[in-house]
Parts: structure tokens; C-alpha cells; sequence
């Protein structure tokens, strides 16, 4: 890091799926792929690794908001029984699918920003 950032701000840019450093070029090149390196500034992505932050924050956002919808799907409405199932997994398989890149960036600005060892 060539210049001082807040973790807010490297966060942010993360959570967005952009370089944390400079903002300007995506930090994905497929859905959970980072780029080797930063189209823009250079700044290389390929030896910060999240490994299981993402996915432990995304299940923790999602079940959080799953909860309310469940209590009132089946408990106060008079759906069949099978539909508050059926839509409880659309909504939460589509809540990680959207949230699990954009945590994956977060982490990977924070792991950056502190300077915690990668690799």
C-alpha cells in the first residue's frame, strides 16, 4: 500500500468487487476468481487468500435474515406446507450467491489493509 487508506475505505471498495487499493478495475476476473493482479494499478491480488471468512460471514447475513421471513412464512401465514420451504431456499440461495463475491472482497481489502500475512 503505497499510501494510507482506512480499512473502511478498502473495505468498501471490496465489498463493491473493486481493487481496494485504487478503485478503478474489478478485483474478480470470474465469480470468486481474484485477478492475479490489478489491471490499473498493479497491485497484486493472487496471494491474499480469505479462505473461510467469506463464507462464514455470508451464512451469518443470511440465516440472520432468513429467521424472520421463516417465523413468518410458517407461522403466520396459510401457505401449504411445502411452499415456505420452497421459498426459504430460493431466498436463501440466491442471498448467498449475491453476497458470497462481495464479502470475499471485503475480506481480501482487510486481510490487505492490516498487512496479515498471506499465503
Amino acid at each position: 500500500m503505497d499510501f494510507k487508506l482506512s480499512k473502511k475505505t478498502v473495505m468498501s471498495r471490496g465489498f463493491r468487487m473493486r481493487c481496494p487499493n485504487c478503485n478503478a478495475a474489478p478485483l474478480f476476473r470470474a465469480y470468486l476468481k481474484p485477478v492475479e493482479a490489478c489491471t490499473s494499478c498493479a497491485q497484486p491480488w493472487s496471494e491474499v487468500r480469505a479462505d473461510d471468512g467469506p463464507a462464514w460471514a455470508t451464512m451469518l447475513v443470511v440465516l440472520h435474515v432468513l429467521a424472520p421471513v421463516f417465523h413468518l412464512l410458517v407461522f403466520r401465514t396459510e401457505l401449504p406446507g411445502w411452499a415456505p420451504y420452497t421459498i426459504l431456499c430460493g431466498l436463501g440461495l440466491g442471498l448467498s450467491l449475491l453476497l458470497l463475491p462481495r464479502f470475499k472482497g471485503l475480506f481480501i481489502g482487510l486481510i490487505w489493509a492490516t498487512g496479515a500475512p498471506t499465503s
